[in-house]
This record gives structure tokens, sequence and C-alpha cells, in this order.
């Protein structure tokens, strides 16, 4: 018999558990072939990445969790992480190890902050304007970085009321009553304060960088539509391959049954046996007057010779393979 060219889906399961203890380090098995854990540190938070392996795994992608819960754009409200590339496009051909590793790596280089009580909880920081309720700033426990002020810039809650008292100690007295009777005024004066022209300033350089990533993002879209397409179009015909494969695979296996040495033994000795026969048939057709002399000489001498020649083969050929049964073959 040949070896298998084909893994069973066990053998390619246990293969997918490999890549997961070979990519990462910490690897803690749970559930034997089922769950297992990573714990490792993102930003000083010590954190541990949950792998569950479903029945239909690896035809279906692994469920990864990561506790505790962080914001960040692959993790859902759960914390089950849903878009990390390497899961978006998981197969069988991927390796589990890698997909994992990308996901700790991710989370090591850019450590996202966790989700805590206020974050979650916070409701009644919310208010109503326009009849729909919006979270006060307060709700906000995190920002991004790129889009964060310099780090170099003050608070304006804590120096706007010192900074409006040096603006108004240089106008006049006839100023500061317009100031103080004129809300338009007011509102002009407070958006001439420095530190809110650079609030402002910023706070339109975020909107800019939003608006460009937005257009990038956009104009990406066609690209990627299209590679998808592409690599629908590839699944399917490698599964058509696969198939193919699968079919001729088969008819090979068939082929090497039929013509094994033991096999072929057989199909000489039943030969040698049929031939026998025939002969048998020609003596009785000759016996019965069926046939003259010659026609029977000639024709009885033919299978004879072939019945003989096919005993020898068979002989042969059992010696040779007893032989090899003997030394281990």
């Amino acid at each position: 018999m040949l070896p298998r060219l084909y893994k069973s889906d066990a053998d390619i399961r246990k293969h997918q558990i490999n890549t997961l203890k070979i990519f990462n380090d910490n690897v803690t098995e749970i559930i034997e072939g089922e769950e297992y854990e990573i714990y490792f540190n993102s930003g000083g938070n010590n954190l541990c990445l949950k792998i569950i392996l479903t029945k239909e795994f690896p035809k279906e992608k692994p469920l990864l969790k990561i506790v505790p819960r962080v914001i960040h754009q692959w993790v859902s409200e759960d914390g089950d992480i849903k878009s990390a590339p390497g899961l978006l496009n998981f197969t069988v051909h991927s390796d589990l190890g890698r997909v994992v590793q990308a996901v700790i790596r991710e989370y090591q280089r850019t450590p996202p902050p966790l989700v805590t009580n206020n974050v979650c909880n916070n409701t009644s920081a919310a208010i109503p304007i326009n009849g729909e309720v919006r979270p006060t700033p307060s709700t906000y426990q995190f920002s991004v970085k790129s889009f964060s002020p310099p780090s170099h810039m003050p608070q304006a809650g804590n120096f706007l009321p010192n900074i409006a008292v040096s603006e108004l100690t240089g106008l006049p007295l006839e100023e500061l009553k317009f100031l103080n009777d004129n809300s338009d005024r007011q509102e002009e004066f407070i958006e001439e304060v420095p530190i809110i022209k650079e609030q402002n300033r910023v706070l339109d350089d975020v909107i800019s960088q939003v608006e460009e990533m937005a257009e990038i993002n956009l104009s990406k879209k066609e690209k990627l539509e299209e590679l998808q397409r592409d690599i629908d179009s590839r699944i399917e015909e490698v599964t058509k391959l696969a198939f193919e494969n699968e079919r001729l695979h088969v008819i090979y296996q068939t082929l090497s049954d039929k013509y094994t040495p033991r096999n072929i033994k057989d199909q000489l000795r039943l030969a040698a046996e049929k031939a026998d026969v025939d002969s048998e048939k020609v003596a009785e057709s000759f016996l019965s007057g069926k046939i003259d002399v010659d026609k029977f000489v000639t024709d009885f001498i033919k299978i004879k010779t072939l019945s003989q020649t096919r005993k020898t083969k068979e002989e042969k050929l059992g010696q040779q393979l007893d032989r090899l049964e003997k030394a281990g073959f």
C-alpha cells in the first residue's frame, strides 16, 4: 500500500495547534485540542488572549477573546476579536500560530486602553441635546495618540482663567464695560485667547487628518473589492483542483492495488487455470469429432504451452516474494 498523500482533519487540526506553540511563547493548554491561553504584556497591562477551537476547526475560524476587554478596532463589545486581518481571511491553509502572533504584536506595538467602569457604565454623565442623549466629555476616558493635542500644550481648564485675566488687564474701562454687556463680543474675545486659538487649530488639524484618512480609505475600496474577487476566484480554482486531484488519487490508488506483486501472482494463477480449462475443452472437441487431428494438435499444444508458461512465472514470482518477506521487505 502507498502512503497517504492527504492529511486527515485530525492531522490538520494537530498541525494548526503545533503552529500556535511554535510561533508564540507562554501557551497554556486549558482543554486539550480545544482551548488555550497566552499571557502577555501590553503597555504595562497584563493581558490574556484566549483561543477557542470549535469542533469544525480549522474549516471554521478560531474564536479569539482578549481579557480584560480593551478598546481597539478589532475588538467587539464582548471582548471578542472579530476583524483582525489574519482572522478575517482564515482558511484551512492558514497558520493559527501566525494569526495569533500578529494579534499579540499589534497590541504590544500599539497598547490599547483598557475598558474601565467609567467608560462602560457611566450613563449618568449623559445629557439630552435636541432630543438626543449625548455623553458629556467626562464619559470619554481614552484618546487616539495620533489625534491627541501636542503634549506641551497647557490644559485649557487650568490656564484659561489666568490667561483671560492677563488679556483683560490690558483693556481700557470702556472696552471692559462693552465686553461685559455684549455676549457676541465675549465670544470674539474668547476666540482670540491664545490657548483657545491653539486648540481650535489642533482641532482643525485633526478634522483634516480624519477627512484625509477617510478619502484614502475610500480610494482603496475599489482595489480591495477587486482583490477580494481575485481571492474568491483563486479559492474556487484551488477547490476545483483539489477535487480533481482527489479523483486522480483514487484512480492511482486503484491501479496501484491492482498491480501489486501479490495481485499479479494471483492473476497468473487464475490465467493458468483458465488455460487448463480451455485445453480440456479442445480435447473434448477432438474426442467428439468436432475437430480434426491437425487442429487439435495445434490448439492443444498452444494452450498447454501458455498454461505452463503462466504457472512457471507464478512459481518464480512466488519464490521471489517469499524471499523478500523473509528478508523483511
